[in-house]
């Protein structure tokens, strides 16, 4: 068995933000391109009102934690699930759900995804 020895450190202040038009924003920390593993961590910036499309990660689970704000993760096949912070949510892959920002500040989110997007 291989054994992994690269250790990555990352700075959460030199790594740009991303716009998501109508959404927010996000921040995608680590990367398969960037630290050579099998996984992504992002952290998601949501606006007051804002939310996304329905999709599914048809390859990826998805863990995601509650940093800040409230919201609801609409889960299709489960219902919805109102969110605040301190609370986890893990959405397997090929399930399809939306997150919308139901509060009146930003709704932040941890996310990681296995194994890695793109």
């Amino acid at each position: 068995m291989e054994s992994r020895t690269r250790i990555c450190v990352f700075d959460y202040a030199t790594t740009p933000d991303e716009a998501v038009p109508g959404a927010g924003s996000i921040r995608r920390m680590i990367t398969r391109e960037n630290s050579g593993m099998n996984l992504t961590l992002s952290k998601g910036t949501l606006k007051p009102g804002a939310g996304h499309a329905w999709h599914a990660h048809e390859t990826q689970d998805e863990a995601v934690f509650i940093l800040e704000g409230e919201g609801t993760m609409h889960i299709e096949g489960y219902g919805d699930v109102r969110y605040r912070p301190g609370m986890s949510i893990v959405i397997p892959r090929g399930v399809r759900h939306y997150n919308e920002n139901t509060s009146g500040a930003d709704a932040v989110l941890i996310s990681i995804f296995n194994p890695a997007l793109r």
